[in-house]
């Protein structure tokens, strides 16, 4: 009942949204589309914040370098009078480089960290037939360029992977120039990959950086997928704001019998809780909210605001040794986030608009 309730009482709140954002549309003019034309969008920029104080400052503070780069990009087509086809990509990447100091007091530049990593890809395919609502059918790929969680400093390129398909209803309720508001539900299969570095009997527990044999474990899982994408500009138009709002119920996964494979008593004298077999069905938030302003042509202001909660990550499951024995049980922790995850990001830096 809680899990429907979850739905049911994210639906309500986008329903509200949606009457307000209809009641502030009534005198505007709908956006015409071309039949057959494009209409791409793609945008790129750095935002770059640097710091450095010499050895002999004694004020305790050390210097840091932290960048981020970033692409968005949007492509449109009214097909046809009754096909419409948009796609949506977001890339991003960044690290942050800190200064440390020795016992001696001379201070060094430390490796630099991975702070943001993002590779979003999707398509949505929608039938405007001139019905209430419009059937439609979406891809989605989501990755990131370096998976840096291996504790000992091993890396990974596009790790994980994560392929969606859906099919449903949706409906665009705003479609202005300047404020669009579309909300789709549907039927979603998700699919995952994830390469996982092997630590052999030589190396376990901790293997050394230098092991990086790896193999690839793969799952699948279903459910109902419920979006909001709403755009409008505030402020006197002085800012641009894009939402983004993604409920995910899950009703099946592929690899609930090897969570229920290990009994409570196991899971408890590993460490885990047990009620880490049902983790996975918990339904699944992200709410994205992104405040653009452009000081000038090239300079630019944004503010990201990122709510997710994924009680637990589906690309890992419990994987086991010729004894039958748990040998992933550090993954399986690091894939459990009993509590919501929160990104703030407010960043000025160089963006060029191509299109």
């Amino acid at each position: 009942m809680k899990k429907r309730s979850w739905f049911l009482q994210s639906c309500v709140v986008f329903g509200l949204l949606v009457t307000v954002g209809q009641a502030h549309a009534e005198d505007e003019e709908e956006r015409v589309l071309e039949v057959g034309k494009w209409y791409p969008t793609l945008e790129g920029g750095i935002n770059l914040t640097q710091s450095a104080y010499s050895d002999n400052w004694n004020g305790g503070d050390k210097g840091s370098i932290v960048w981020t780069a970033i692409v968005n990009g949007s492509l449109e087509n009214q097909l046809s009078p009754k096909v419409n086809s948009a796609s949506t990509l977001k890339l991003a990447y960044g690290q942050t480089h800190q200064q440390k100091q020795t016992t001696d007091g001379n201070r060094f530049w430390d490796r630099p960290e991975k702070s943001t990593d993002l590779i979003d890809l999707e398509s949505v395919l929608r039938l405007t037939l001139g019905l209430v609502v419009d059937p439609f059918f979406s891809a989605r790929f989501e990755s990131q360029f370096q998976d840096a969680s291996d504790p000992n400093g091993r890396t990974l390129s596009l790790n994980p992977m994560k392929f969606q398909e859906t099919a449903g209803i949706a409906r665009k309720f705003i479609d202005e120039e300047d404020r669009q508001l579309l909300s789709r539900v549907g039927f979603s299969f998700r699919q995952h990959l994830r390469k996982q570095f092997v630590e052999s009997p030589t190396s376990a527990p901790n293997p050394p950086a230098t092991d990086t044999a790896t193999n690839t474990e793969f799952t699948n899982d279903g459910g109902l997928e419920f979006v909001t994408e709403y755009s409008t500009k505030v402020l006197q138009d002085r800012v641009t704001w894009n939402s983004k709002f993604r409920l995910f119920q899950t009703i099946f996964y592929s690899a609930q019998n090897d969570f229920d494979s290990v009994t409570a008593d196991q899971w408890r004298a590993l460490g885990v809780d047990p009620d880490v077999v049902d983790f996975n069905k918990a339904p699944d938030v992200d709410f994205e909210n992104i405040f653009t302003t452009q000081i000038t042509k090239i300079i630019s202001v944004n503010l990201y605001l990122r709510w997710l909660y994924d009680k637990y990550d589906n690309s890992v499951v419990p994987t086991f040794n010729d004894d039958g024995e748990l040998k992933n049980v550090g993954d399986i922790r690091t894939a459990t986030r009993l509590g919501g995850q929160f990104k703030q990001t407010l960043s000025i830096g160089l963006t060029y608009r191509f299109l």
